[in-house]
């Protein structure tokens, strides 16, 4: 199985444009990137996919921008945004790619 994955993997990158016109159809192509919103397809800039393999890295890795005024905010009493939604984005940030 782990083969059939890497195999598929490399598909859907080699058709990145493809996979983000049909599932992020809110977004849109400027150079070498495809923005939109966010996973769930809404509008605006804050995700960007690679279109292209370059040497920044692999075709269909993205990235989702939190501002950092966003990841300071204080939540519900706790310092910073411990424990919310933006803290948790951020760690998807770090990783920059999807499982």
């Amino acid at each position: 199985m782990p083969r059939d994955a890497s195999v598929l993997a490399h598909r859907l990158a080699h058709e990145a444009e493809a996979v983000c016109r049909h599932y992020l159809s809110n977004g849109r192509r400027e150079g070498r990137y495809w923005l939109v919103g966010d996973a769930r397809n809404t509008p605006g800039r804050s995700m960007f996919v690679r279109l292209k393999e370059s040497p920044k890295g692999p075709a269909g890795k993205w990235t989702d921008y939190v501002a950092p005024r966003v990841m300071l905010r204080p939540r519900a009493g706790r310092p910073f945004c411990e424990g919310s939604a933006a803290s948790a984005q951020h760690n998807l940030i770090t990783s920059g790619r999807v499982a």
